[in-house]
């Protein structure tokens, strides 16, 4: 049998030349003249996505070529032979399609990219006629097996007929006029039984003066609990669009039929009681009002398209279809929870915030609004009023305000709460891309989510993060809520921190006596500036950094008993009219003067240095209150730093991570005593990266450097970064793809075979590197390489209710909180989020029968309130109170 990765065998080739100067069958020519063509117009691509999709192609190389045009589309780039590269690159597919060179070729077999369609329907014909072969095979084999009963073998050859064409005649969009017909048949065949406005109108006065109407490249995300009536609003908007104020409009439906949709609209508009038109009730006066609104429904350039399993690059592609044909000025989309992208995702809830973020690249793109309906939680439910809130529409939680945030332009933290409180936008941060990559990205606002039963999470390497029980947090099998992690789950937290986007160097001497004066030094109000040091390296080092900076000339005070001494940091002049210590006002300008050892922390503009003044920084507060020595018993090193200040443990962890360096903190307790905590250093890979760029001052230094030879001989040791044992499924899968056995694996590993024992443990990143290599596995490889290290939760208690917050991240959709990689909400690029909700829903003696509420829970561009209108449901529709 041919392997399908291998071309049909060309004709002998005398003269040379490249694989197109051949000629292949006429079915792999129309594929490569569809590719070509794709990677020539971005036109053409939006032409082909609705006659072809991917297994359409009869070669896999092409397959592969085809979903990265439209991976690289999707985003919003130019899909050409340089893009596609380095997409199929970063998938690891680039040479199984014969590398960048056959990307080129593809390009240049394709005279014009307009004859786009016509090579799309050969491909598509040509891939129905091989599955109609298959078909044919599949139903021989059927018959002449004779297994079952007749009729269910019949069925299933029906089934196999029918999946010939995907039922694809039936999916497309079509315009209102060409529907009333049917859907009159419909009726009749039932009856026989028995102000100026800049932005496009929503048919609702309030609503439309405080949107001033829906605006080009607006994202509008209409929300609600089911039976609310938001797919009847969302018809509301088209019918003002369309057949009140004859603009172009598109429903996608994934819930609703054309007919029923038609009938809704009938029923809305010629104002018949929906239930007549399905029983087939209408008296004589319902006829007439029909009569009387038919020109007016049958003559709207509305289109509807209620195609199953609609992904949203045929949206986009029929999307724009409509904007060059018939100007289209208003698109819906019924509902969000209900598409699909047509790929394998890590996660349901990634997958809904990548809809998310391409409706607003297709709003932006058009320069049309688009309403995307979208399925609240269960959150209303248990709350006492029922109202609706931004947070029930996310797909993630909440956080506390202590919540830190690390920052990507300082490389310092914040908090969600003061992001929030002082109203800051676009923020720089820290975020995991899909690679698995810490990349900067923007952090659009933050927001309150109300008050919410809070639990705080531990990991096993010290960070805590207290959020909501569905907030979600990422684990090697994607995204999952902190209501179903437990106890031994791993959970993704930065392996390392890049450098900040703006560093900024500060003198040296100021570093280094910062460190010192954290560590060791002593600097409460109405007492002498003072450090202390057994180390005469550090004596010197602050003597001499105190005099150079601050023309301070220090005082020794020997304690023999103690073998300390302590060096007297007084003004270099008197302290008269209002003159301080200098070195007092440096720290009282930091916000460190006056504090204690447990409330010391490490100032802001630390985080900003340049890396070499982060290693110097941390070497010089290692000398102080820090250890690095080898135990002789345990035959190990000791590599930790104590403090009695949690905040500075948590500053000093993250600095560690600039240097590519993990950090744990322990907890420390005696009793009597401040809880100490701990931050140590684990696993010989990361003491000897500790050892060779930490320039620790002093005599630890010294013992620090004279580890390093025993620390190198250390081999096998990756009891910290590891990859979850949970990955040895998507190794056994590939395995089964490739038909290689458990016991060839372990021998082309070179290891020896143990039989289920392999699968037991977690892998270190190096030996999953090693399996990705060959497997080839690009999946694999991601996670060998990836930024990210898998902490283990060691417990989660309940904490009682706080009021929360939730940030936005476009693109990522994710943020290091704590040091934790968190995910975000759905509504971050939505421009205007309205919140459906009616009262008598919940209460059917609800003195508020009949009315909704439109809560406008965000406007982007103007105030938020409620707009309170009248629900007619026998009419399908909303309207104004006054009316």
């Amino acid at each position: 049998m041919t392997d399908r990765f291998d071309e049909p065998p060309p004709p002998p080739d005398e003269g040379g030349g490249s694989q197109l100067d051949r000629t292949p069958p006429q079915d792999v020519l129309a594929e490569q003249s569809v590719l070509g063509a794709m990677m020539m117009s971005k036109d053409a691509i939006a032409d082909v996505v609705e006659i072809v999709r991917g297994r359409d192609f009869y070669l896999p190389k092409h397959e592969f070529v085809y979903d990265a045009i439209l991976s690289v589309y999707g985003r919003g780039d130019p899909a050409d032979a340089i893009t596609v590269a380095d997409e199929l690159g970063r998938t690891g597919q680039l040479q199984r399609v014969g590398g960048a060179p056959y990307l080129h070729d593809l390009l240049s077999s394709v005279a014009i990219a307009a004859n786009a369609s016509y090579y799309a329907e050969i491909v598509r014909d040509k891939a129905i006629l091989r599955r109609l072969v298959e078909a044919s095979v599949q139903i021989a084999q059927m018959g002449y097996a004779g297994e079952g009963e007749v009729n269910d073998i019949v069925d299933a050859a029906q089934a196999a007929v029918y999946g010939v064409s995907d039922g694809k005649a039936n999916e497309d969009y079509a315009p209102l006029a060409d529907l009333m017909e049917e859907t009159l048949d419909e009726i009749e065949a039932i009856s026989a039984q028995g102000g100026e406005m800049v932005g496009v109108p929503t048919g609702f006065t309030d609503l439309d003066e405080l949107t001033n109407g829906l605006h080009p490249g607006q994202m509008v995300i209409l929300a609600a609990r089911p039976a609310m009536g938001k797919s009847t609003l969302g018809l509301d908007m088209a019918r003002s669009c369309s057949i009140k104020n004859n603009m172009a409009s598109v429903i996608f439906s994934l819930e609703m039929s054309k007919v029923e949709i038609v009938m809704r609209l009938v029923s809305a508009e010629a104002q018949i009681q929906l239930s007549s038109l399905r029983k087939g009730s209408m008296n004589e006066d319902d006829w007439q009002r029909l009569a009387n609104k038919m020109a007016d429904i049958s003559s709207a350039p509305l289109f509807i398209d209620d195609s199953p399993n609609l992904t949203m690059m045929e949206i986009r592609a029929k999307a724009r279809r409509l904007k060059q044909k018939h100007d289209l000025r208003l698109i819906v989309i019924d509902y969000l929870q209900l598409m699909t992208s047509g790929k394998k995702v890590e996660s349901r809830q990634l997958e809904v915030s990548e809809f998310s973020r391409q409706i607003k690249l297709l709003a932006k793109e058009l320069g049309v609004p688009v309403v995307a309906m979208s399925q609240l939680n269960r959150g209303p439910e248990q709350r006492t009023d029922k109202k609706p809130m931004v947070s029930d529409l996310r797909e993630s939680g909440c956080l506390t305000a202590s919540t830190r945030i690390l920052r990507a332009d300082t490389g310092a933290e914040t908090t969600i709460g003061e992001i929030y409180s002082q109203g800051l936008r676009d923020i720089p941060v820290w975020s995991v891309d899909e690679n698995h990559r810490v990349v900067p990205m923007t952090m659009t606002h933050a927001f309150s989510s109300g008050v919410k039963d809070v639990f705080r999470m531990r990991l096993a390497s010290g960070r805590e993060i207290e959020a909501t029980a569905n907030h979600k947090f990422l684990t090697i099998d994607g995204w999952v809520p902190l209501e179903d992690l437990a106890p031994g789950h791993r959970l993704a937290v930065p392996r390392h921190v890049p450098d900040p986007i703006a560093t900024k160097r500060a003198d040296d001497d100021e570093v280094a006596l910062l460190a010192h004066m954290i560590g060791d030094g002593s600097f409460v109000k109405k007492q002498p500036i003072r450090y202390a040091s057994v180390d005469e390296a550090n004596l010197t080092r602050v003597a001499e950094a105190a005099s150079r900076r601050f023309g301070i000339n220090a005082k020794r005070d020997e304690h023999s008993a103690a073998r300390v001494t302590t060096l007297r940091l007084p003004a270099p002049f008197r302290l008269t009219h209002g003159k301080r210590n200098p070195i007092a006002a440096w720290l009282d300008g930091l916000g460190l003067f006056g504090l204690r050892s447990h409330e010391k922390f490490i100032p802001e503009w630390v985080f900003a240095l340049p890396l070499d003044q982060v290693q110097d920084f941390i070497g010089h507060l290692w000398a102080t209150d820090g250890s690095a020595r080898w135990d002789e018993q345990a035959r190990q090193a000791r590599i930790y730093y104590a403090t009695s200040s949690r905040r500075l443990a948590d500053g000093l962890c993250q600095l560690l991570l600039r240097c590519g360096i993990v950090a744990r903190i322990k907890i420390a307790q005696k009793s009597g005593f401040r809880d100490g905590y701990h931050v140590h250093i684990y696993g010989a890979a990361q003491q000897l990266t500790f050892c060779r760029t930490i320039p620790v001052w002093g005599a630890r230094g010294v013992s620090a450097r004279q580890m390093v030879p025993r620390l190198e001989a250390i081999k096998g040791n990756t009891n910290v970064d590891t990859v979850p044992r949970e990955v040895w499924a998507s190794v056994r899968t590939s395995l089964t793809a490739q038909g290689m056995s458990h016991r060839a694996f372990s021998e082309a590993l070179g290891t020896a075979f143990c039989g289920s024992a392999l699968w037991k443990r977690s892998p270190s990143r190096e030996r999953l590197g090693r399996v990705a290599t060959l497997l080839e596995d690009p999946d694999l490889q991601k996670l060998a390489d990836s930024d990210l290290l898998w902490d283990s939760v060691v417990s989660i208690e309940p904490l009682g209710q706080q009021e929360v917050f939730d940030a936005t991240v476009p693109g990522t959709h994710c943020f290091v909180a704590n040091g934790v990689v968190a995910h975000n909400s759905l509504e971050q690029d939505a421009d205007i989020v309205i919140l459906l909700h009616r009262d008598d829903v919940y209460d059917k003696e609800s003195p508020r029968a009949g009315e909704a509420d439109f809560i406008i829970a965000k406007n982007r561009n103007g105030p938020t309130r409620t707009v309170t209108t009248i629900f007619q449901g026998h009419y399908s529709r909303f309207v104004d109170m006054q009316h």
